[in-house]
C-alpha cells in the first residue's frame, strides 16, 4: 500500500494523511555508518552502488521502511558540529533513493555506542594516533551513555548537533531532512539509559561480565553526577525517602533533556514526524516515569524485540523452539491497557539462528499486538555480506541467508495483513492464523490471499485461487512453481502470459556464520573481510524452474536473449532477472 504523509497518531493508532491505518515493515540498514561502511570500503566496493543493489534487493522483499540510527561518532565534532565527510555523503544518498523507491525512513540521530572507525583508525597509527587524527571524533566519545540524559553539557552538544543536523542541505538534493516526505519518525536517541540510583551507589566494575555495564558513568562523570544528585536532595529536603527523591530527580533530568530536544525536532519538522521514544528494552515505561512520558509531547513508544535463546552473544540457536520463546516475549503485553502511545519496534530479531520461521513469529505477535511499524536488525548489505561482518549474531541477506530473506518477506505480509482480535490457533510446533501458518519443523512459513502467495521453504500448500495470484515469492518446490535451487523466487504477473521472474543463486555456508562462542562480545567484534574468509558462497551454476499452474514457454534476459523451455515447460536459467511467457 503507498501511503501518504505525514503520518499522526489518534488515541495511539498511526494514519497517513488520507486517514489509512499504516502499517510499515522493513529493516535496520547501516551502509553509511559502521561495520557495514569499513567492510564495504576495505573490499574496494563503491558503497552507492551498494546501495543501489540493496534498495532493489529490500524492494523485492517487500520492504518498505528502513529505521537508521545515525553513527554520531563518525559524523560530529567534539562541540556537536557536523563534520561534512564521506559518512555523510553516503547517508545523504540513502536518504534521497529512499524517497525515489517508496521507502519510508525513522532517523534517530544519536546511536552514542562505539564505532569501529575508532579501532580502525587506532590500530592503523597505533603510536601516533590522537583524537584529531581522525576526520571526526564525536561528542559521544566524551560521555557516557546516561549522562547523555542528566550532563549538561552532553545535552548542548546534542543540542547542537541536531540543529546542524536538521538544517544542513542533502548533498545529493539540496533539501533539507524535513523536506523529505519520507520521513515520517524521529526518535532522539537509541536505546537511552535513565540514572539509576544503584550508580550512585557503586561504581561498574569494569572486570563485570555485564560489559554493558561499562558503558555507564564511571570516575570523575559518575562523581559530577553524585554531586547533581546530592544538590538536587539538598534541594528537596521534604522527601526523606531515598529511593522517592531519586525517583523524582530522574524524572527531572529526563523532563529536561525531553524539553530541551524534542523542541529542536518541533522547530524544523512541525507535526509531520512521529515522535518516537524508547522507555525500556521490553517498551514498557517504568512505574515511575509512567506520570512524564504521558504528558510529554511524544506520539509513540519503541520497543525492541531479542528472542535471545542462549543470550545475545550465543552459538548457532536453530535447534530452539522460537515459537515457544516469542510466545513467552510477549506475555507482557497480554494484559497491558492500550495508552495514547502509538507503537513502533526499532529492532527485532532471534539471535544466532538462520532460520526465518522465529521472523514470522514475531511479526504475528507485533500484528496481534497492534504494533504498527517494525524494523528487523539488521540488513547486511550485499557487497560485503558473504563475510557476515558488523553484527554477527544478526544476519539477513536475500542471497546469503535464502531461508530467512524468504520468511521475512512471508512475515511482512502476515504482519501487514493481520490485526488485533484475528484467530490465531498457538501450537508448540505451528502458529495458524487466518492467512497464515509458521512451522517450526522445516523452518516453514506460508502466506496466502487471494493474490499473494508467499513460502520460505517447499510444500504442498493447496491454491485454491491458482489462476487469480498476481505475486509469488518462495523458495523450493510448491503447487505454484519448482526450482533446483535453495535461492529465493520472485514472481509477479504482468499480463495473462507474461510473468516478471527474478532467481536467486544457490547458497552455501562454508562455517559457522556466527563465527562461534567469543569471550568478547559479538555486537562489537570487527570482522576485517581481507583477513578474514567468507563464511557463505554462492554459485554460479544454472538452475531448473518451471511452473506448475502454467506451462512455460521461454525466459528472456533484459538484454533481449531468449531462453526456451523443454516440452514439459522446464527452463534452465543462471540467476538474474527474465521475462517469462507462459501458455494462454
Amino acid at each position: 500500500m503507498n501511503y501518504k504523509t505525514p503520518f499522526s497518531v489518534r488515541k495511539g493508532v498511526i494514519y497517513d494523511a488520507d486517514g489509512r491505518k499504516a502499517k510499515l515493515w522493513g529493516v535496520n540498514y547501516y551502509a553509511p555508518f559502521n561495520h557495514n561502511f569499513y567492510n564495504i570500503e576495505e573490499l574496494g566496493k563503491d558503497h552507492f552502488k551498494a546501495i543501489d543493489e540493496d534498495i532493489r534487493h529490500l524492494k523485492l522483499l517487500g520492504a518498505d521502511f528502513i529505521r537508521m540510527h545515525l553513527y554520531d561518532r563518525e559524523i560530529t565534532d567534539r562541540g556537536g558540529n557536523i563534520v561534512e565527510n564521506k559518512n555523510m555523503r553516503v547517508l545523504d544518498y540513502l536518504i534521497d533513493q529512499c524517497e525515489k523507491n517508496g521507502i519510508f525512513l525513522m532517523i534517530t540521530p544519536t546511536v552514542w555506542w562505539n564505532t569501529v572507525k575508532n579501532q580502525i583508525f587506532q590500530d592503523r597509527v597505533y603510536a601516533y594516533w590522537y583524537l584529531e587524527s581522525q576526520d571526526a571524533f564525536g561528542f559521544s566519545n566524551y560521555f557516557s551513555v546516561d549522562a547523555m540524559i542528566w550532563d549538561s553539557d552532553a545535552i548542548q552538544c546534542q543540542k547542537v548537533y541536531l540543529n546542524a543536523l536538521f538544517s544542513r542541505k542533502n548533498t545529493v538534493s539540496g533539501k533539507r531532512m524535513n523536506e523529505y516526505s519520507n520521513i515520517v519518525s524521529i526518535e532522539l536517541f537509541n536505546e537511552p539509559q535513565f540514572p539509576s540510583l544503584g550508580l550512585t551507589r557503586q561504581e561498574p566494575d569494569e572486570n563485570t561480565p555485564d560489559t554493558g555495564a561499562l558503558a555507564c558513568s564511571r570516575g570523575p562523570v559518575r562523581r559530577k553526577l553524585i554531586r547533581k544528585w546530592e544538590e538536587f536532595r539538598a534541594a528537596h529536603p521534604e522527601e526523606s525517602d531515598e529511593e522517592k527523591a531519586f525517583s523524582r530527580f530522574r524524572i527531572a533530568c529526563i523532563r529536561n533533556y525531553f524539553e530541551t530536544l524534542w523542541p529542536v525536532v518541533d522547530e524544523y519538522f512541525g507535526k509531520h514526524v512521529i515522535k518516537a521514544q524508547f522507555p525500556s528494552y521490553s517498551g514498557l515505561i517504568p512505574e515511575d516515569l509512567k506520570e512524564l512520558f504521558d504528558t510529554c509531547s511524544i506520539d509513540a513508544l519503541t520497543l525492541g524485540t531479542y528472542l535471545n535463546a542462549d543470550g545475545f552473544d550465543s552459538t548457532c540457536t536453530d535447534s530452539a523452539n522460537h515459537l515457544t520463546l516469542a510466545k513467552q516475549w510477549f506475555e507482557r503485553y497480554e494484559t497491558l491497557p492500550r495508552g495514547r502511545h502509538a507503537r513502533i519496534a526499532y529492532e527485532f530479531d532471534a539471535s544466532s539462528t538462520g532460520n526465518g520461521y522465529p521472523l514470522a513469529a514475531i511479526a504475528a505477535e507485533y500484528a496481534r499486538h497492534d504494533v504498527q511499524m517494525a524494523a528487523y536488525f539488521t540488513y547486511t548489505p550485499y557487497a560485503a555480506a558473504a563475510w557476515n561482518p558488523g553484527w554477527l549474531v544478526h544476519f539477513l541477506n536475500i542471497a546469503h541467508t535464502p531461508s530467512r530473506a524468504a520468511g521475512f518477506a512471508a512475515a511482512g505480509e502476515l504482519f501487514r495483513n493481520n490485526e488485533p482480535g484475528d484467530p490465531i490457533e498457538f501450537g508448540p510446533e505451528s502458529w495458524q492464523g487466518k492467512n497464515y501458518r509458521i512451522e517450526r519443523r522445516d523452518d516453514r512459513v506460508i502466506y496466502k490471499d487471494e493474490h499473494s502467495f508467499f513460502y520460505s521453504n517447499s510444500n504442498t500448500e493447496p491454491l485454491e485461487n491458482i489462476g487469480q495470484l498476481e505475486r509469488v515469492v518462495g523458495r523450493g518446490n510448491s503447487l505454484f512453481a519448482e526450482c533446483s535451487g535453495n535461492g529465493c523466487y520472485f514472481l509477479e504477473k504482468k499480463s495473462d502470459r507474461k510473468w516478471s521472474l527474478t532467481l536467486m543463486p544457490k547458497q552455501a555456508f562454508m562455517m559457522d556464520p556466527g563465527r562461534g562462542k567469543s569471550y568478547r562480545r559479538m555486537a562489537n567484534r570487527y570482522v576485517n573481510c581481507r583477513k578474514e574468509p567468507p563464511v557463505s558462497m554462492l554459485f554460479e551454476e544454472e538452475i531448473d524452474f518451471r511452473l506448475i499452474a502454467k506451462k512455460i514457454v521461454s525466459a528472456t534476459t533484459d538484454d533481449g536473449k531468449i531462453i526456451f523451455a523443454d516440452a514439459d515447460g522446464n527452463v534452465r536459467l543462471a540467476p538474474g532477472e527474465y521475462t517469462l511467457e507462459v501458455e494462454g
